[in-house]
């Protein structure tokens, strides 16, 4: 005999029936109500369409009713209610509605109420005859006192609430036109409220399954609203799973609530199927405070109703608790004891399913069909705590994964492997692992498995690197944000990051950021959020290459960002110095919109990040009115709600901004800030350098020494073991005259509330600097003797900071090291050097110290700073002014082409800060060190006590 697949044999017997002569026309109406059930009435087919016309006036009412019911729901199903339908059906509708009413009277309760329900599906294509509407709907609701069957009754009910809910015909290019039914209008009101307390007086002659199909019947399907331009924007990810709400009509409420009360007291006799659909309709309704949620979660726990149910059941359970952790953790509409609970419930439901198919064998499309939503649907309580799955559990159920990987579809396999990283399944310690798996296959009795270790993280890179090319821009970006996330996140939490090996993933986060790079057409077309992502983990890899960053930036740029979304992109800016005018200026602008919309932390944050990108160009100094106190952070956010280390961010932004007459700093500096013991707890080098150099610029009368020790003490701590030593100390050595000269620097306090700075405070302040000035030179000299003895050594530009650093920190390096590295600095790529103006002054700082040898390097850098003068700030003029007075001192009475520019750039500073103006923006600190340099005139700076 010929074997054929079921869906062959489908699609050959609707063939055959659409013959004419195969099926009589009393069997027609029959026939093409199984095919509608098997899925295989194409209302598209024109044989088909041509028999149903053929046959039609020739059956019996009976068989007329079921086959004008089977194809007008066809047609709902099928076509667009915005689309015109083909030019042969609607006669061939016509022609059937005409007959319906030419024999009305005489329509059995069953034949009036499935009749109306094709009229329902009709009405939204226009095809609808209104007499026969109209007729139909009076003897509807007349059918309320007649019939007596729950069936019926449960007809009648779906009719009316399908009237109320059928969308009005409109036009295609309605703006409020939308594809699924979305309104419930009036019209029906009184005929729902009769029929629902008709229902509601016989409810005890209803059974379990009736109820089900009642609630299912009074509680239509609903499409959430969304805007135009958030579906524009709408996140594509895959596992929120976008579950149909279902809206309770007013009429039908009480009914409802009897319904579920019922229910609740036939829970025990339930059937496992049952069990799960109940399951289902309660959270779709979002009815889990109702008793009979918490009763159908004790019949969950019996092993001998989750033993009982498919696979699909299953599935179906596993999903629907985990959206009822999700919504009750948001809504706060369950106990803490009732969410624990479901958590239990839901991790018993997971093994009976993975033990299920386990025994089952488990196919391809077991895991597409069953695993991979379950998998989805319980991410995101997994990633947060909130449900808890035990080790050999998530080892089994990755295991049946990576045994049909290669089946799955790329999205699944995107989402499984999401799902191993973000899940911690490769966080185990390998010795535990072993032992867990020997124990599993034990107590299982499980067959060793081809699919090698689940917990190495080798397995799973390999596993994507093979398949790379089959991911879409959506699949790759879900990839490189959540598995990048995953490990660096983890790599910052004091080596929980061990258990990966970049060696290996990174190397995968790199094929995958090729592939998006070649992808740069389709990257249009992907939400903001997850471009935001994308550039954030561009990011964690450390990438350097600009115009990957600008690919992604561009786009970006161009469109509406949400706060969050903004403020990490700007994060991304700032640390790799991109040039993002439009982002900025918006931001800048939106300042007061975001003090209102943004958490305490998030707009300390944003205030560092405005610094690191020279947002202080478009802010006024030295106080900007959308910063002031109050306005953007308040005193009880700073006193109540922010951490040292948010506090340290703050005015490390406020100081980069020019801000030195806000209030908000005295604020951070009396009240996270005087918690010098926290100042330990920054793991960070950077931002405790940060930190030591924001408090040097300020006003030393507004800040205590005892603050400026600590934070040295507590940044001289890490440096040892920082990755990025001269990232870390670019902020500092670029300040470091100010840290040094701070006690003699600015004006006295001759009087008021603190006392005259002793002598032997002093002196204390003098050691903690020593001690950090020397502990950062003998890294710096290490690391430059490293970096000069390396193989690798090429022309670059970052080596003008490094020796810079080096040099500012007092290191003296041997001759042949020196002279080595001066001749690998980059002298033909210096513009690059203006994406940050430190940086230049960082050149010139180098350049004045090899001149004497490299002179031809030297004046290479001092006339890109020439003719790059304008592009400099305040800060940066004043430091160029200072070190070119340095520089010519050290030269003495030397000539040449290299002191000629400098004593040129000297000229330059000192006039550009003889601008009123331009000395605004210098702190009182910052305008004393020019005075003491000559490079502002001592009048400007202020000498009475504030």
């Amino acid at each position: 005999m010929l074997r054929l697949h079921h869906a062959v044999r489908l699609r050959l017997l609707a063939q055959r029936v659409s013959v004419a002569g195969v099926i009589s026309p009393s069997n027609c109406g029959m026939a093409l109500h199984a095919l509608r059930q098997l899925g295989a009435c194409n209302a598209h087919d024109r044989e088909l369409l041509r028999r149903v016309d053929e046959v039609y006036l020739q059956a019996d009412l009976r068989s007329r009713a079921n086959m004008f019911h089977c194809l007008a729901c066809c047609i709902r199903e099928q076509h667009s209610v915005h689309a015109g339908l083909p030019k042969s059906l609607p006669p061939l509708l016509a022609k059937m509605q005409g007959s319906m009413l030419g024999d009305v009277d005489e329509l059995s309760p069953t034949e009036c109420i499935l009749v109306m329900e094709g009229v329902l599906k009709l009405t939204p294509y226009r095809c609808a005859t209104p007499q026969l509407a109209a007729v139909l709907r009076t003897r509807s609701a007349a059918l309320v006192d007649v019939v007596s069957n729950p069936v019926e009754l449960i007809g009648i009910a779906r009719i009316i609430v399908e009237a109320m809910q059928e969308p009005r015909p409109c036009a295609a290019g309605d703006d409020d036109a939308q594809a699924g039914a979305d309104h419930l209008h009036p019209g029906w009101s009184q005929e729902l409220r009769e029929i629902s307390g008709t229902i509601e007086s016989r409810l005890d002659s209803f059974g379990k399954q009736d109820l089900l199909t009642l609630v299912d019947a009074v509680t239509p399907r609903v499409a959430p609203r969304t805007p135009k331009a958030a579906l524009a924007r709408e996140n594509a990810e895959r596992g929120s799973g976008d579950r149909a709400i279902r809206d309770v009509p007013d009429e039908c409420r009480s009914l409802l609530l009897r319904v579920l009360s019922s229910t609740r007291r036939r829970v025990t006799t339930l059937s496992p199927s049952q069990v799960s659909a109940w399951l289902f309709r309660v959270v779709c309704l979002h009815r889990q405070h109702h008793p009979l949620f918490l009763s159908l979660l004790q019949q969950l726990d019996d092993e001998q109703v989750r033993s009982a149910m498919s696979a699909s059941q299953l599935s179906t359970c596993i999903e629907s608790l985990a959206e009822t952790l999700r919504a009750c953790h948001e809504e706060n509409t369950l106990s803490h004891t009732d969410l624990q609970f479901v958590s239990r419930v839901v991790a018993k439901l997971l093994e009976t399913l993975v033990s299920s198919l386990e025994k089952t064998g488990g196919s391809s499309q077991d895991c597409s069909v069953y695993l991979v939503p379950a998998t989805l649907a319980l991410s995101e309580e997994v990633v947060s705590g909130r449900l808890a799955l035990s080790s050999p559990l998530m080892e089994r159920l990755f295991r049946m994964l990576y045994c049909h990987f290669e089946t799955l579809k790329p999205r699944e396999r995107a989402d499984v492997v999401t799902a191993v990283f973000l899940w911690g399944l490769l966080r185990q310690a390998p010795t535990q692992r072993r032992e867990q798996r020997r124990d599993q296959r034990r107590d299982l009795d499980l067959p060793q498995s081809g699919a090698g270790d689940v917990c190495s993280p080798a397995l799973w890179c390999n596993a994507v690197l093979a398949n790379v090319d089959a991911y879409n821009a959506l699949d790759a970006l879900q990839l490189m944000n959540e598995v990048s996330a995953a490990v660096y996140a983890e790599g910052a939490e004091g080596g929980a990051g061990s258990n990966y090996n970049l060696s290996l993933v990174r190397p995968m986060l790199l094929r995958l950021h090729e592939r998006l790079q070649g992808m740069q057409g389709d990257l249009h077309e992907v939400p903001s959020s997850c471009l935001a992502r994308y550039l954030a983990s561009m990011s964690k890899l450390g990438l350097r290459r600009k115009a990957d960053y600008y690919s992604v930036l561009n786009i970006l740029q161009q469109r509406e960002l949400t706060d969050f979304e903004g403020l990490r992109v700007l994060g991304v800016v700032a640390r790799h110095h991109l040039r993002a005018v439009p982002l900025i200026t918006h931001t800048v602008r939106s300042l007061p919109r975001l003090a209102s919309a943004l958490h305490p932390k998030q707009k300390c944050l944003l205030l560092k990040c405005l610094g690191q990108v020279r947002a202080q160009r478009f802010v006024q100094a030295p106080h900007h009115r959308s910063l002031a106190l109050g306005a953007f952070l308040t005193r009880d956010e700073v006193a109540k709600e922010i951490s040292v280390l948010s506090a340290i961010f703050a005015l490390v932004g406020l100081v980069d901004l020019r801000q030195f007459e806000n209030e908000t700093i005295d604020c951070l500096l009396q009240g996270p800030l005087s918690r010098h013991d926290e100042f330990a707890e920054v793991r960070s080098p950077t931002t405790l350098s940060e930190l030591v150099a924001a408090l040097c610029r300020l006003d030393r009368r507004r800040v205590r020494t005892a603050t400026v020790q600590a934070a040295l003490k507590a940044a001289a701590g890490p440096l040892a073991t920082s990755r990025s030593f001269f990232v870390d100390l670019a902020d500092v050595s670029f300040w470091l005259r100010l840290v040094q000269g701070r006690p003699s620097l600015g004006p006295d306090v001759v009087d008021g509330d603190r006392p005259r700075r002793s002598d032997e405070e002093a002196a204390d302040y003098a050691v903690a600097v020593a001690n950090y000035v020397s502990a950062a030179a003998a890294i710096a000299k290490t690391r430059l003797l490293d970096i000069a003895g390396s193989n690798a050594l090429k022309p670059n530009t970052f080596l003008f900071s490094q020796l810079a650093i080096g040099y500012r920190l007092g290191v003296s390096l041997p001759r042949t090291s020196e002279r080595l590295l001066s001749c690998h600095l980059d002298t033909k790529h210096l513009p690059q050097l203006l994406s940050d103006p430190r940086q230049v002054i960082g050149a010139v700082t180098t350049a004045r110290h090899i001149w004497t040898f490299n002179p031809g390097a030297a004046a290479e850098v001092f006339r890109f700073a020439e003719k790059n003068f304008g592009s400099l700030g305040a800060q940066e003029v004043l430091l160029l002014g200072v070190e070119m007075t340095e520089a010519l001192h050290d030269a003495e009475a030397s000539a040449g082409q290299a002191v000629e520019l400098m004593r040129r750039l000297q000229t330059l500073s000192r006039q550009s800060l003889s601008d009123a103006a331009r000395r605004k923006k210098l702190s009182v600190q910052e305008l004393a060190l020019g005075a003491r340099y000559g490079a502002v005139a001592e009048d400007s700076v202020p000498s009475a006590p504030r």
